[in-house]
């Protein structure tokens, strides 16, 4: 009776509760982005977990097992080698049509792969997030991983047909790697930005593929865009046309004939980073209530 007596007793207690606010308002950008920097340190083994277990996965209960990693990121370039080959392509821009087509295809996946990849796991990922700690960022750069793999492999087809057709490059590897990372930056904080809009208004994901799909046409990808007539004057106020073609001369003849439109693009590449780190931040414990 004493026991029953005593728990009866805290049974009737009132239930206190603590209401800690959400300090992620408060955070300036660059403090958001220093915070999701922890956030993918401190769970960078759940990143390599998740990643091995995807990678793994991909090709589990296969015939051919491993090699479909080696094989399928080679189709989207391998079709368009195949064209190639057809002559349906000149040879322009001072390139072998196999190498430029190679190229730009492989930073192009690359570059609307990191953005299409967060909003793709965000939307994935929300409900699991939402019963652990694990935060959102985890998700992204986990998949990230695969992304990477892909990019590598597209990247050893490509020296594989510089060697094959004698083309020499002349690299300016410092001004190649600013390109590239700036590239990386504007698309993945892109990305970003998307990801929340998209849980908000699913029909930005559908709007996304529509323009990356007529969008590659624009870019630089498969036709320099200095030769498609009117359209013509989207050279330079296309990033990702500005982006590609700015590595592709890097790469192959170390200069770069416009090398303001590359500079304006990595000021936006810039600010969009502080604006889209913040905007993230703040908005991922809101996106994960609307779930």
């Amino acid at each position: 009776m004493k026991k029953f007596r005593i728990a009866k007793q805290r049974a009737a207690k009132p239930v206190r509760r603590r209401h800690i606010p959400d300090d992620r308002m408060d955070k300036s950008a660059l403090g958001a982005i220093a915070a999701l920097i922890r956030e993918i340190w401190t769970y960078r083994s759940h990143i390599a977990v998740v990643f091995s277990g995807d990678f793994r996965s991909s090709y589990r209960g296969t015939v051919l097992g491993i090699f479909w990693n080696f094989i399928l990121p080679l189709l989207p370039v391998s079709v368009y080698i195949m064209l190639v080959n057809l002559k349906v392509f000149p040879q322009y821009e001072g390139l072998e049509p196999a190498v430029y087509i190679s190229l730009n295809v492989s930073l192009w996946l690359l570059f609307t792969g990191v953005i299409t990849r967060p909003m793709l796991m965000v939307r994935q990922r929300t409900q699991d997030a939402m019963k652990t700690a694990i935060p959102l960022t985890a998700a992204i750069s986990a998949s990230f991983g695969q992304l990477c793999f892909d990019t590598l492999v597209r990247l050893a087809l490509v020296v594989t047909l510089v060697v094959a057709f004698g083309q020499v490059p002349q690299p300016h590897l410092p001004y190649l790697a600013l390109t590239v990372m700036t590239g990386l930056v504007f698309c993945f904080s892109l990305g970003l930005i998307l990801s929340i809009f998209d849980m908000i208004y699913p029909d930005i994901d559908r709007i996304t593929t529509i323009i990356l799909q007529y969008g590659i046409f624009l870019s630089g990808v498969i036709f320099p865009v200095s030769t498609l007539g009117p359209l013509s004057v989207l050279e330079n106020y296309n990033p990702f046309n500005v982006f590609i073609k700015s590595a592709r001369d890097f790469l192959f003849f170390g200069v770069h004939a416009d090398m303001r439109a590359l500079f304006i693009w990595a000021g936006v590449a810039a600010l969009l980073a502080l604006i889209a780190a913040r905007f993230f931040y703040v908005m991922e414990h809101r996106i994960r209530e609307l779930v």
